[in-house]
């Protein structure tokens, strides 16, 4: 379901009529793997892994944006939270991935 929501905004935001030349200057500098976001009403931006949007936190983020922006985004993908409690689930995530890769590589 997220790769079905992730490719059609992929899709959306860089079909004719949106402003593809904002968007490529937006997420210019965004690696393969990674996906640009805005969070709040600063709409500050962020770069994300991509496998942060398996995460149950940030499946509900997008399940909140597409109600709250639709699908019809143009430019990067806004998150309607505010920027600090969006800090803290990046903050989470990444300890969760640390975890798990620690965990992991530890019956080498």
């Amino acid at each position: 379901m997220l790769q079905r929501v992730v490719k059609k905004w992929k899709k959306l935001a860089i079909a004719p009529g949106n402003s593809s030349k904002k968007l490529l200057q937006k997420t210019h500098g965004v690696p393969k793997g990674f996906l640009a976001v805005c969070v709040g009403e600063e709409t500050e931006r962020f770069v994300i892994p991509t496998t942060y949007l398996h995460h149950h936190a940030f499946r509900v983020l997008l399940g909140e944006a597409e109600e709250e922006f639709g699908f019809r985004q143009e430019g990067v993908l806004r998150m309607p939270c505010e920027v600090a409690a969006f800090e803290r689930t990046l903050e989470m995530v990444q300890r969760l991935k640390k975890q798990l890769f620690c965990w992991g590589s530890s019956g080498r």
